[in-house]
C-alpha cells in the first residue's frame, strides 16, 4: 500500500462505514430514499420522509420511467425533461408539490421530472444522456443545475465531503437516506482536458469496501477533494505543488509563498476546476442533445443563504459559470437575479424573505414562486407555445380536442 500522510489516513479512517449501513441501503425489503446505480451512484426510490414543512411526511413516488410521479396532464404526451439535483426533484415536498407540478398546471401540458437529490452536473447530464436514449427521451431537456452542483461532478465520493455528521442526522429514520456513496466523476489533466473517471464503487458489493481503511486509502488516499479537505482541517496544502500545471492549463496562478496563500490558491483551484467542469459538461451535453435535434434550457438554483445575500446585496459566487454560459450562447434562466427583484417588492430583511420560500429546499410556496419565475423563460423558449398560450385567435382546444 501507498504511504499517505497522518492527516490524510486520519481523514479517512474516520468516513469507514458501519457495515449495517449498506446492509440497509442494499436490502430491498427495508424502506429507503435511494437505490444503487453503478453509474450514477443511486436513483430514487419510492419513499415517505418526515422532511417536509412544519414537520409534515412527504411523499416521493415514481412513474414508469423513474421520473418524479406526474400529475398534471399525466394522461397529455411530454416534451419537457427536467434534470438535476434535490432543487430539480423537489426534496422535503409530496408529489404536486413541486415546481414542474405547478408550472405544468399552468402552463397546460406535463413537465417530467429526473431531479435526483445529491447529483452534480455531471450526473445529471449522465442521467440526462440515458433517458433522451429511451422512449422516455423529450424534445426539450432541462438541466437545472443548483451552485453545489459544480463541486459536486468533482467528488469521487460525496460522503467524505459532507461529513459523518451529516449522515448521523438520519440514522433515526424510518426511511433510510443512504447516498452520495461513490460515483463517476471528473478531474482535469496537465493539459487542462477534461477526464472522465469510473466509480471506485462500481457494484452493491463493492459498497462494503467503504467500510475497509484500507479500501478508503487505496480508492481517496491521493484524491484532490480530500487532499483539499484535510488542508482546510490541518493548514496542509503540499499537495498544490503536484497541481501547478493543471491550474496554469486553466488559466490560474498558484501563489504557495505562504499558508495563508496556499489556502487561498487551493479555494480558487478548486472553483476553477469545478465551475470550468460545468461549462464544459454543459456544452457537452448542448451537443448531444443538438444531434439528436433536441434543444437545452439551463435553469440556475441557489440555497437559501446565498439569496439572502444577494438581497442584501452581496456578489454572486458563481459569476464565473455564468460568464462561461454567456460565452457559449446557452439559454438560461437565473433564479438569482429573479429573487433579487421579487425581494424588491417586500419590506423585510433578506433573512426573513427566506424564510417565507426555505425548509433547507424550496417549500410548496418557494415552489411555487420558482415557477412562476421561471414561467416565461417557458413560454418564450417552448416553440410551439405552451396551450395555456396558445394564441387567442385560435379556437379554444385541449390537444385538438374542442372544448364542450
Amino acid at each position: 500500500m501507498a504511504s499517505f500522510p497522518d492527516q490524510v489516513r486520519a481523514f479517512l479512517a474516520d468516513a469507514v462505514l458501519d457495515r449495517r449501513q449498506v446492509d440497509r441501503f442494499l436490502d430491498p425489503a427495508e424502506p429507503k430514499w435511494a437505490r444503487f446505480d453503478a453509474e450514477l451512484g443511486y436513483l430514487p426510490h419510492p419513499s415517505r420522509v418526515p422532511d417536509g414543512v412544519d414537520d409534515s411526511v412527504s411523499t416521493y413516488r415514481y412513474g414508469s420511467f423513474g421520473e418524479r410521479l406526474l400529475i398534471a396532464y399525466a394522461d397529455q404526451p411530454c416534451r419537457i425533461n427536467t434534470y438535476g439535483d434535490s432543487f430539480t426533484q423537489c426534496h422535503q415536498v409530496s408529489d404536486g408539490e413541486t415546481w414542474q407540478e405547478y408550472l405544468a398546471a399552468h402552463l397546460g401540458e406535463p413537465v417530467r421530472n429526473f431531479g435526483v437529490g445529491g447529483y452534480g452536473v455531471l450526473q445529471a447530464c449522465r442521467r440526462m444522456r440515458r433517458e433522451e436514449a429511451s422512449e422516455a427521451g423529450a424534445d426539450n431537456v432541462v438541466l437545472n443545475i443548483y451552485l453545489d452542483d459544480h463541486y459536486r461532478s468533482l467528488d469521487a465520493y460525496r460522503m467524505l465531503r459532507v461529513g459523518r455528521g451529516w449522515w448521523d442526522r438520519y440514522k433515526s429514520l424510518p426511511t433510510s437516506m443512504f447516498h452520495a456513496n461513490p460515483w463517476e466523476h471528473v478531474r482535469f489533466d496537465s493539459s487542462g482536458a477534461l477526464l472522465d473517471r469510473p466509480n471506485p464503487c462500481p457494484t452493491p458489493d463493492a459498497l462494503y469496501h467503504l467500510c475497509e481503511v484500507d479500501f478508503l486509502l487505496d480508492a481517496f488516499g491521493d484524491d484532490l477533494v480530500v487532499h483539499l479537505l484535510v488542508g482546510r482541517q490541518t493548514g496542509s496544502w503540499d499537495f498544490l505543488h503536484r497541481h501547478v500545471e493543471t491550474a496554469r492549463a486553466l488559466g490560474l496562478e498558484l501563489d504557495l509563498s505562504t499558508e495563508q496563500a496556499c489556502r487561498g490558491s487551493a479555494e480558487a483551484f478548486y472553483d476553477r476546476c469545478a465551475f470550468r467542469a460545468s461549462t464544459l459538461l454543459v456544452q457537452r451535453a448542448r451537443h448531444e442533445l443538438a444531434g439528436q435535434g433536441k434543444r437545452l434550457l439551463v435553469l440556475l438554483s441557489y440555497p437559501g443563504e446565498v439569496v439572502a445575500d444577494a438581497c442584501a446585496g452581496e456578489a454572486r459566487p458563481d459569476e464565473e459559470f455564468v460568464r462561461g454560459l454567456d460565452d457559449l450562447g446557452i439559454d438560461y434562466f437565473d433564479s438569482l437575479s429573479a429573487h433579487r427583484g421579487d425581494y424588491a417588492a417586500f419590506s423585510i430583511t433578506p433573512q426573513e424573505y427566506r424564510a417565507r420560500y426555505y425548509n433547507g429546499h424550496y417549500t410548496p410556496s418557494g415552489n411555487h414562486l420558482f415557477a412562476f419565475m421561471v414561467k416565461p423563460t417557458f413560454v418564450g423558449w417552448l416553440k410551439p407555445t405552451p396551450p395555456a398560450y396558445a394564441a387567442k385567435s385560435s379556437p379554444l382546444a385541449v390537444r385538438g380536442e374542442a372544448l364542450a
